[in-house]
């Protein structure tokens, strides 16, 4: 009714000045304020029920909620939550079905895998997909164990094709160290073993290189495309440690690898029995059952050795770790490839000087929540005043997983904390507008 009679003035002053009109507009803007305070009160209850919804936005997760009735209006948003998840398989209520029902998940490449048993997506969104997410990691460990368990059999080709490709590369790096540890475990024999391994991994690898030329789908190409770029490191290692004279597993040259274990002693939930672990130097990190697709995999050289070894420690030690360099050498796909080998979800968060401490603080929040890792990228583009705010979030977070809490109090709010969870930066040094960082956190 206001702005008609502002419109039907006709003249900008005589409509402002109006006798109650700015008491008027105030009190819409106070109404307005309240909503949106409420709106975000909401949106934060729900993010926490399910924290992977902090790396939506609010568009993206309003869109969510508004159409919750119907699950299948979640699926175009699945592909911001997973790394390796584009759509669900999901079935229509039917007579022999009440509900909703996903049973299995296609990744972005194309690739699908069957779930354990079929999933219930019915009823609010929130819950359904902490299901589908918990359904997402048993799957994962229950396809990695067969693969291992298949590899003893069955004709390497065949095994390749039949496995998803994430599990195959996993099943052969824990075949690949078992393999090494036993030619390193004699130390008389030690010469000999490895050389006759190293000959056993490049039949292995003709045989793959075979496979490139047979006919394959683009989701196989692409599964063996990247174990082939896994297994020439894996030779490259063995060729190393046979240079080196290694004679013992305890050589610095072998433990430096990032090696991959199933073990069988480690406390599991649910079956197969045991978990895979992944160790380097005094490091040990469970693997974390995040679905990947076929993304591809980096091509290992020593240099990314390194960076696996420094950013590996920087994690157990319950630190941050700082690839530093110059634009485009690869510093973010080193953290996420490192990501990808441990299979942990990766969130690559690109800094700018607009980037505030709202913005941050909802990212850890997330993090801290879900076990994921972010990657800041050109962390020194952010305002110093932010830097400063951003770094105490930080620090609050690392020292909740070094107290080993389970739940923490962070910007106010009480939240729970997964420790697997990590935050690397990297920086371009010596740049125009870019900022040094504060003392509080080197």
């Amino acid at each position: 009714a206001k702005m008609r009679v502002m419109t039907e003035t006709r003249n900008c002053l005589r409509a402002t000045t109006a006798p109650g009109m700015l008491d008027v507009f105030n009190d819409m803007d106070a109404k307005l304020e309240k909503i949106q305070k409420s709106l975000e009160n909401y949106l934060e209850k729900k993010r926490q029920q399910f924290p992977r919804f902090y790396f939506l936005s609010s568009d993206d997760l309003l869109e969510i909620l508004g159409q919750a009735k119907d699950p299948m209006n979640v699926q175009p948003h699945l592909k911001k939550c997973f790394e390796g998840i584009k759509k669900l398989d999901m079935q229509k209520p039917m007579e022999a079905r009440r509900h909703y029902e996903a049973s299995g998940m296609t990744s972005p490449d194309g690739e699908y895998i069957q779930f354990n048993s079929s999933c219930i997506t019915d009823g609010r969104p929130e819950e359904w997909l902490n299901k589908v997410e918990a359904m997402m990691f048993g799957t994962t460990k229950k396809i990695l164990y067969k693969t291992l368990d298949d590899a003893k059999g069955t004709k390497k080709e065949k095994w390749v094709k039949d496995a998803p490709g994430q599990c195959v590369i996993s099943a052969g790096q824990i075949i690949w160290t078992s393999e090494c540890e036993r030619a390193l475990a004699d130390a008389d024999a030690a010469k000999s073993a490895i050389r006759q391994l190293k000959k056993k991994w490049i039949s292995y690898l003709n045989k793959l290189t075979g496979l490139t030329r047979s006919r394959l789908n683009k989701v196989e190409r692409k599964k063996v495309v990247a174990l082939i770029t896994i297994e020439v490191h894996a030779r490259d290692v063995i060729e190393k440690l046979g240079k080196c004279g290694c004679k013992a597993p305890t050589d610095f040259e072998w433990v430096s690898q990032l090696r991959f274990y199933w073990d069988k002693e480690a406390p599991s939930t649910g079956a197969p029995q045991g978990e895979c672990v992944v160790k380097q130097v005094l490091s040990i990190f469970p693997y974390g059952y995040e679905y990947q697709g076929n993304n591809g995999r980096l091509v290992m050289t020593p240099l990314t050795d390194r960076c696996y070894m420094t950013l590996g420690a920087a994690m157990f030690t319950r630190r941050g770790g700082n690839p530093l360099g110059p634009a485009g050498t690869g510093k973010t796909e080193t953290v996420k490839d490192f990501g990808k080998a441990l299979a942990r979800y990766v969130i690559v968060f690109n800094c700018s000087d607009g980037v505030d401490y709202k913005m941050t603080g909802k990212m850890f929040s997330g993090l801290a929540q879900t076990g994921a890792w972010a990657c800041l990228d050109e962390f020194n583009r952010i305002e110093v005043e932010v830097l400063s705010v951003v770094a105490a979030q930080i620090s609050i977070v690392m020292n909740a997983i070094k107290e080993g809490r389970s739940r923490f109090n962070f910007l106010g709010q009480e939240i729970r904390l997964i420790p697997s969870c990590g935050i690397f930066v990297t920086m371009n040094p010596g740049y125009a507008g870019r900022s040094e960082l504060p003392d509080n956190l080197k």
